[in-house]
C-alpha cells in the first residue's frame, strides 16, 4: 500500500472555483495557523487571477497577502504561474517575468508551479530554470484535454521535455475539466511514469463530472504520489475534491495518509463561518454529466457563461452555444480548454451563435491565438476558419507576432520611488484602480441583518411580549424587557 501525501489548493483553486476568488485574506487569516497543523506536502496559495481579485475588487495588498502567509505557515508555500504572461492574458517581455519570479520567491514562496495552455515549454523553460537558480522547488503542469491530438504519447514527450528543458523536480496532471476518466488514467499515468523516470508524479483535477474521488483511487494504484484537494465546504463541483472524502477513500483501501483529522475539522469549520457570513455557497459533489466531455468548459467559465447568457436573456441558448464550443475548439486545432483559450473558445462560440454567421466577428485574441501570438499551436487551425478569422480580426494584428520588447527600464523611469513588487502591480492594472485601494467593507449575507431589525422592532411592539430569544446559525439573540 502507498504512503500518500496531498496539497491543499483551498486556499487558491477552492474559493477560485466557488466563490469567484471573493476570499479576502482577513477572512483567510484565522485559519492560518490551524492549516499549518495539518500536514499537508504545501499549501497552494495564490495565481495571477487572485492578484486581480485582490487589487480590483477585495482592495488587498497581494503581496502582503504572501508575506502574511509565509509569516503563519511553516511548511511550503506554492504559487502557480501561467506562460510568460505575469499578470494578464498576453506574453509579457522576458524582463517583467523574471522580475515576477524573483519577487514571488523573495515574498517567501517555496514552489513554483507552472503550465501553457499550449504545452509550449519555449513559453515555461526559461522562468522555471530561473526559479530553480532561486531555490524554487519547481512543478511542470500537463493540462489533460480529450482530443485526437493529446494522446498518452503526447503527454509523455512534454513531460520528458519539462525534465529535459526545465530541470523540473516533479512533472503533474492538472484536469481542469474534471474529465480524466479512471480508464484513461490506467494508460495515461503508466506512460507518464516510463518517460519521468524516478520524478514524483503528482494529480489534480476538479470534481465537475463527478469523477475525481474514482480517479484518484486509480491513480494511486498506479504509483501517482501526490493529490491535490480542498477542505470542504470549499471543495468539490467545481473545485477539486474535499481533502475528508479522499483520506477516507485512501485509508479504506490500506493506504496510509498521514494528515491531522483534528486540525482538517477545526479549519473546515471555520470556513464554514466564513461562508455564513459572507453569503458564499457550501461545494457539494456534481452528478455525472456526459456533456462536459464535449465541450470541456471549466467549471468557472462555464458559470460565467451561463451568467452572461442569463443577462442578456438569452439562457434558453446555452446548449446551442456549448455546441458550437466544441466545433470552435476542432477549427483551432484542439487548444486545452484552461485559460485563456477556454474563454475564447466560448467568446467566439457565443458570437457565432448570436450573430448568426460563424466568425462574422472575431475578438482580438481569437486572432492572435490563430496567428501563433501565444505560443505554438498544437494543431493547425481549419484553413476556411483561419481565413474568416484573417478577414473579420481586427487588422491592427500584424500577421506575424514579434517578441515584446524589454520593459522595465521604461517601467522604472515612470515610477522612480516604486520597488518591485508596485512596478508589476503598475505595469498590470490602471491606474485609477490601483490608486484607490481602499477595502471594502466585509461581506455579510444580504439583508440578514436587516431582517432581524425588523423582526425585532415588530415583537418589540407587542405588549405581551416580554422576552425574544433569536437564533441563527451560530449567532444567538436574546432580549428581554
Amino acid at each position: 500500500m502507498a504512503k500518500v501525501k496531498l496539497v491543499d489548493t483551498t486556499l487558491r483553486d477552492g474559493h477560485q472555483c466557488l466563490w469567484a476568488t471573493r476570499m479576502s485574506t482577513a477572512m483567510m487569516r484565522p485559519v492560518l495557523e490551524p492549516m499549518d497543523r495539518i500536514g499537508f506536502e504545501a499549501i497552494e496559495i495564490m495565481g495571477a487571477v487572485h492578484f486581480d481579485a485582490c487589487v480590483r475588487y477585495l482592495k488587498d495588498d497581494p503581496w502582503e497577502r504572501i508575506r502574511l502567509f509565509r509569516r503563519h505557515l511553516r511548511g511550503p508555500l506554492q504559487v502557480i504561474t501561467r506562460s510568460r504572461c505575469v499578470l494578464g492574458f498576453e506574453p509579457q517581455p522576458l524582463d517583467l517575468h523574471r522580475l515576477w519570479i524573483e519577487r514571488l520567491m523573495a515574498c517567501g514562496v517555496d514552489r513554483l508551479v507552472a503550465f501553457d495552455g499550449l504545452h509550449d515549454l519555449d513559453n515555461l523553460a526559461e522562468g522555471l530554470l530561473h526559479a530553480k537558480s532561486l531555490g524554487a522547488y519547481t512543478i511542470g503542469w500537463l493540462i489533460f484535454s480529450d482530443s485526437p491530438i493529446h494522446t498518452d504519447a503526447l503527454y509523455a514527450a512534454k513531460a520528458r521535455e519539462f525534465i529535459d528543458r526545465a530541470r523540473v523536480d516533479t512533472v503533474m496532471i492538472e484536469d481542469t475539466s474534471g474529465i480524466l476518466t479512471p480508464e484513461r488514467v490506467r494508460t495515461l499515468i503508466p506512460a507518464i511514469k516510463a518517460a519521468i523516470g524516478e520524478r514524483p508524479l503528482a494529480l489534480h483535477t476538479h470534481n465537475l463530472v463527478g469523477l475525481a474521488q474514482r480517479t484518484y483511487i486509480e491513480a494511486v494504484e498506479l504509483g501517482v504520489e501526490s493529490l491535490y484537494t480542498c477542505i470542504a465546504p470549499i471543495a468539490d463541483g467545481n473545485a477539486p475534491p474535499s481533502v475528508q472524502t479522499t483520506i477516507r477513500n485512501l485509508r479504506h483501501l490500506g493506504h496510509s495518509v498521514d494528515l491531522d483529522d483534528a486540525a482538517i475539522a477545526n479549519v473546515s469549520a471555520c470556513f464554514v463561518e466564513v461562508a455564513e457570513r459572507g453569503g458564499f455557497p457550501l461545494g457539494a459533489p456534481n452528478d455525472f454529466d456526459a456533456a462536459n466531455f464535449g465541450h470541456q468548459i471549466p467549471g468557472g467559465v462555464l458559470s460565467n457563461l451561463v451568467s452572461q447568457l442569463r443577462s442578456a436573456g438569452l439562457k434558453h441558448r446555452l446548449d446551442e452555444v456549448l455546441a458550437e464550443c466544441s466545433r470552435v475548439r476542432a477549427e483551432l486545432g484542439w487548444p486545452i480548454m484552461v485559460t485563456p483559450f477556454s474563454q475564447l473558445v466560448g467568446v467566439q462560440a457565443t458570437l457565432n451563435v448570436l450573430e448568426g454567421e460563424r466568425y462574422a466577428r472575431v475578438p482580438d485574441e481569437v486572432k492572435r491565438y490563430a496567428l501563433g501570438y501565444y505560443g505554438k499551436l498544437p494543431a493547425p487551425v481549419e484553413p476556411e476558419a483561419l481565413d474568416r478569422i484573417v478577414e473579420n480580426g481586427s487588422p491592427a494584428i500584424a500577421l506575424t507576432p514579434s517578441e515584446p520588447e524589454p520593459a522595465l527600464d521604461t517601467l522604472k523611469r515612470r515610477h522612480p520611488n516604486a520597488g518591485g513588487d508596485e512596478l508589476l502591480l503598475r505595469h498590470s492594472f490602471p491606474a485609477h484602480v490601483l490608486d484607490d485601494r481602499t477595502p471594502e467593507p466585509p461581506r455579510r449575507p444580504p439583508g440578514a441583518l436587516d431582517e432581524i431589525g425588523r423582526l425585532v422592532g415588530a415583537l418589540g411592539a407587542c405588549e405581551h411580549i416580554g422576552r425574544i430569544s433569536i437564533r441563527q446559525g451560530r449567532l444567538r439573540l436574546d432580549l428581554r424587557w
